[in-house]
């Protein structure tokens, strides 16, 4: 009989499944009681995808032997295929006390607590595993996801440096590493280990616009047209280069940022499973809005007041979170959380998990608020699930997703002329004024007396830019520096953002005959802080391709007047829709020279620049920029629109309110 068994065995090892289990069927009746012949007859159905039988045959196969040890396993890994987690738990806690001195079942063990979000549990296992087998590089790989999720990364650093001793796949590690620095914001670190995993694997995708991306943090611009024009030929090659925010950053060029978009979405094809929604009409639309940033972030400040101003007899609206773990010290993010009707934290479910929550609420319109934007945080593939029958983008990426899962773009005629329609994926919402929410004008606490409070001298004209230093490139600093030169008695204050970008920014102004002391770094402050300072600066100079956004705004809400150089991409055109929204659309240049004269001439006269602040004052009362209420009712027209154009069973069309 063991030459029967002998002949299955060797049907199995060729995936002859089905012959396989013919043979089995023969000799069931004469074997039912051999827990070796129970195991193997297990894997053929399990192949053969009878889920049901093959787990009652391992369980057989148990029952006769207690101890028979591979059953366990097999039954084990099949539970973990399945996706039934208690019950491989339960199996693998018996296999261990039949055979302790197995790291994979620790490790395994270690996995089941991971997905269940009980990470110390998990680093037990884990670290049981590595007591038996120290270089067992799974579990070195697993404590690393561990010590990121709960963000103790000096201690995910050092598991990667073990890893780099004992994985034969070091690519993966200094990329790991050079994730968890962009965390803690230290671009030297993260370059280092950029180019140490491109010295290994010089064509993996996007690792040469990280690069390129983590310089422009530092303001290292040595090489940067040659790289920009390798990045394009490359792109135009259609190949896998660049992240579609990070083109935003360097290029303006709807195009270009399209064709980015279509290549990073490669990642995102063939994996949708279809849903079948109700096109019933209910008494109120139900909204999810799905971010990591529900909490102290740019987009927590000008999207938490749309959250408290829902029409909630209309909408019901639910918060899909993804962010950091939930800290009700932030009070903002206390705040958020109260706003909606249902906030979900779904850190620890998967995507296709989420999607199904999602459809269990009912959400009809689910709001996509990050786009290809958030690093780490990113979860865009939970919406290649179909989230909802109707799903958008909105605010936190100025760029098409290139997605055919995104249905529409929320956007404004200044963000994307009828003529550029072309070069987005999405149909567009055109909201009127400006697409960028708000919170309402407050009345400020004083925080600071004077200029010199701030660091600021008290005699010299103020020109400041707050935007992050990734957005500074040669062509637009070159251009500061020929204002600096025509207005002498000026400086110009920038966000102290990293220690390399401040070197390299002085040394760039001594090289354009400026005494880099005129540049004034500001360090980072509370929000109600930094608006208080605002009011010490004179002109905002903005950066291009990749403008101000909740930066302009700010300086607006202050009175500050902002200069801006209007390009054809959505990111060049944010600060024009809101100048444009409160009527200053004599700060808006089309090109550099135009750029300079303006600031010169603004900065030459106190009356202009007085006229223009006094005008600031008197359009953001009249206009709707800084009033949620308004926004929020045109927003949630926009919502009705395109849900009664689904309920009318038509596709997704332009619309403009």
């Amino acid at each position: 009989m063991n030459t029967k068994i002998d002949l299955i065995s060797n049907l199995l090892q060729k995936k002859k499944f089905k012959e396989a289990k013919i043979k089995c069927d023969e000799i069931f009746e004469k074997n039912g009681n051999n827990f070796v012949f129970l195991n193997i007859f297990a894997i053929i159905l399990f192949q053969l995808r009878e889920f049901e039988d093959a787990q009652k045959k391992w369980k057989q196969s148990i029952a006769i032997n207690p101890k028979y040890f591979d059953a366990y396993n097999n039954l084990i890994n099949a539970l973990l295929n399945l996706e039934k987690y208690d019950d491989a738990l339960e199996y693998i806690n018996i296999a261990i006390k039949i055979n302790p001195n197995n790291h994979e079942l620790y490790h395994k063990r270690g996995n089941l607590f991971l997905k269940k979000n009980q990470l110390e549990k998990a680093v037990q296992n884990f670290d049981q595993a590595l007591e038996i087998k120290n270089d067992y590089v799974p579990s070195l790989r697993s404590k690393v996801i561990v010590f990121k999720k709960n963000q103790k990364f000096d201690k995910a650093l050092k598991e990667l440096d073990k890893l780099l001793l004992y994985d034969k796949d070091k690519f993966k590690a200094y990329m790991e590493k050079a994730l968890i620095y962009i965390s803690l914001r230290n671009s030297f670190e993260t370059l280092k280990n950029l180019k140490k995993a491109d010295s290994i694997n010089p064509n993996s995708p996007f690792v040469l616009g990280d690069i390129i991306h983590e310089k422009t943090k530092m303001c290292d611009w040595s090489n940067l047209d040659f790289e920009l024009k390798s990045i394009k030929k490359k792109i135009d090659n259609n190949e896998k280069v660049l992240a579609p925010y990070v083109a935003t950053t360097l290029f303006d060029s709807p195009e270009l940022h399209l064709k980015t978009s279509k290549i990073w979405q490669e990642r995102h094809q063939g994996k949708v499973e279809n849903s079948i929604f109700s096109r019933i009409r209910k008494k109120k639309i139900k909204i999810g809005y799905f971010s990591a940033e529900f909490r102290s972030h740019a987009m927590g400040y000008l999207m938490n007041r749309v959250y408290d101003l829902h029409n909630k007899s209309m909408f019901e609206v639910y918060g899909f979170y993804f962010g950091p773990p939930v800290n009700f010290e932030d009070k903002l993010q206390k705040k958020i959380v109260s706003s909606f009707d249902k906030f979900v934290d779904v850190n620890s479910l998967s995507d296709k998990e989420v999607s199904i929550l999602s459809e269990k609420f009912g959400v009809d319109i689910g709001i996509d608020l990050m786009g290809h934007t958030g690093g780490r945080f990113n979860r865009f593939g939970i919406f290649e699930n179909r989230i909802a029958p109707i799903q958008v983008s909105f605010l936190g990426f100025p760029c098409t997703t290139a997605s055919k899962f995104i249905d529409y773009l929320i956007a404004d005629k200044i963000l994307i002329p009828k003529e550029f329609q072309k070069f987005y994926s999405e149909k567009i919402i055109y909201l009127p004024d400006s697409y960028q929410p708000n919170e309402e004008l407050n009345n400020l606490s004083p925080h600071f007396k004077n200029k010199k409070s701030v660091g600021l001298p008290n005699d010299k004209f103020v020109f400041c830019c707050f935007n992050a230093h990734q957005k500074i490139n040669p062509q637009i600093f070159s251009s500061w520096m020929r204002i600096l030169k025509k207005k002498e008695n000026s400086i110009l204050w920038l966000l102290k953002d990293n220690e390399f970008s401040e070197n390299n920014l002085k040394k760039e102004a001594n090289n354009h005959g400026i005494d880099p002391s005129r540049l004034i770094f500001a360090k980072k402050l509370e929000i109600e802080q930094h608006l208080s300072r605002l009011k010490f600066a004179d002109l905002f100079l903005d950066t291009y391709p990749y403008g101000a956004h909740t930066t302009c705004s700010n300086a607006l809400r202050m009175c500050l007047p902002v200069i801006t150089l209007i390009g054809n991409s959505f990111a060049s055109r944010v600060s024009a829709s809101l100048l444009k929204s409160v009527k200053l659309n004599e700060l808006i240049a089309e090109n550099f020279e135009d750029y300079e004269r303006l600031a010169l001439d603004i900065s030459s006269e106190d009356k202009s620049l007085n006229l223009i602040k006094n005008k600031i004052k008197k359009q953001i009362y009249k206009s709707t920029l800084f009033k949620p209420k308004i926004f929020t009712k045109n927003l949630e027209n926009a919502y009705k629109v395109i849900y009664e154009n689904y309920l009318n069973d038509n596709d997704p069309k332009n619309v403009e309110l």
